[in-house]
């Protein structure tokens, strides 16, 4: 009546004699062999914890699902005690009690729970280490990243300490050739003055010697800009005036060689900068424009005010932005790279000393230089320059 309804598969009771004494097998009454090793235990009045009976091995039951009923048994053995002979004596013992439960269902719940912990585990660590892979790769790349900027920076070092040298020494010597030169220019003039229409073999040569003298001078100014640079004043610049002048003075000039001008840079641009360096920007793009397009062409400018970031890693801000577009036939994409490195240049007689001009002064003012090809072709050079406080957010 104790165990009804309860899952127990089987109670015993052996007496001293290791006899079982009840059973719910009544075919096992009288019997002995049967008790456990340690049935002395219990009938001591100790008890012992119970113990897991199996028919397979914990591991082959993964490969046995579903189980059998009776694959796993748990077994107790505990002392059977009576009432006290008196107040002040303990219970007796009057024998081994053993109740064996078949848990092969609880079992198979440990198991399904186990199972679920191992996948989990898995798919934990799996994901662990995808995260781990994606760390790893990622940090390989920006240490890679790196390596190239610092490997470039290098390269970027040794060049220009050998660009300073230079610098320094042409620097130097075109200090010492633009006072002579000068002298001679200003002689040219003097004697083009007298000599009139008199002798036109001297004249020529007059002229010659006049226009080759302007020429070295203006060869000179661009070593000694490039070797010394100013630094530009910060003051409000407004960068379409200074469009509309640099325009204004090689407007003749670009009718001589067809080319038709399209300013559409917006009005009252007003940027932080130096008049003067930015003209000598804007004039040498310009110039560089014609030049490549050697001939007829079309040149279009635009400008206007942005909210953007040119420098790409950097904090997004109000900029002038400019764009000089040109129909000529672009930079040569094997040149690219290298076309704003000093003394580079694929014309005839140049000094390649424009652009890298261009990018100096358009650096010094805190701003950004880029070069590019249309897609449509032509050859386009953007310049953002930091925009004034006072023109306002828009």
């Amino acid at each position: 009546s104790v165990i009804g309804g309860l899952p127990v598969e089987r109670l015993r009771i052996f007496d001293f004699s290791h006899r079982v004494a009840y059973s719910t097998d009544k075919d096992e009454l009288g019997k002995t062999g049967l008790a456990p090793d340690h049935v002395d235990l219990a009938l001591k009045g100790a008890g012992k914890s119970p113990e897991l009976i199996s028919t397979i091995s914990p591991w082959k039951a993964w490969f046995h699902l579903p189980l059998s009923e009776g694959t796993f048994s748990m077994r107790a053995l505990f002392p059977l005690r009576g009432e006290p002979l008196g107040t002040d004596r303990a219970q007796p013992v009057m024998g081994a009690l053993e109740l064996t439960q078949d848990i092969t269902d609880d079992y198979e719940r440990v198991m399904a729970f186990q199972g679920i912990i191992v996948v989990m585990c898995l798919l934990s660590s799996v994901l662990l280490f995808g995260v781990l892979l994606m760390l790893i790769q990622r940090s390989e790349r920006v240490l890679a990243d790196r390596i190239l900027k610092n490997q470039k920076l290098e390269s970027e070092i040794h060049s220009n300490e050998k660009f300073v040298s230079m610098g320094r020494v042409v620097a130097s010597i075109a200090h010492e050739i633009r006072n002579p030169l000068g002298i001679i220019r200003s002689s040219a003039e003097l004697l083009l003055r007298r000599a009139g229409s008199s002798d036109a073999g001297t004249k020529r040569i007059l002229e010659a010697i006049h226009d080759e003298s302007v020429r070295l001078s203006q060869t000179v100014n661009d070593f000694l800009d490039y070797a010394r640079p100013r630094k530009p004043r910060g003051d409000v610049v407004d960068v379409s005036l200074v469009l509309d002048n640099v325009l204004a003075f090689l407007e003749s000039e670009f009718k001589r060689h067809g080319v038709e001008v399209e300013n559409d840079a917006r009005r009252g641009l007003y940027a932080i900068g130096d008049k003067d360096l930015l003209y000598r920007a804007f004039y040498n793009i310009l110039v560089n424009s014609q030049q490549a397009m050697s001939g007829p062409g079309q040149l279009q400018i635009l400008g206007d005010r942005v909210f953007a970031s040119p420098i790409g890693d950097g904090e997004a801000g109000w900029w002038v932005e400019l764009q000089f577009l040109d129909s000529g036939p672009g930079f040569d994409a094997a040149n690219l790279e290298s076309i704003l490195d000093p003394f580079f240049t694929t014309k005839e007689g140049g000094t390649g000393l424009g652009l890298p001009i261009v990018h100096s002064i358009i650096s010094g003012h805190g701003g950004v230089l880029k070069l590019e090809n249309r897609k449509e072709g032509g050859a386009v050079a953007r310049i953002w320059l930091p925009a004034a406080e006072e023109t306002g957010d828009e």
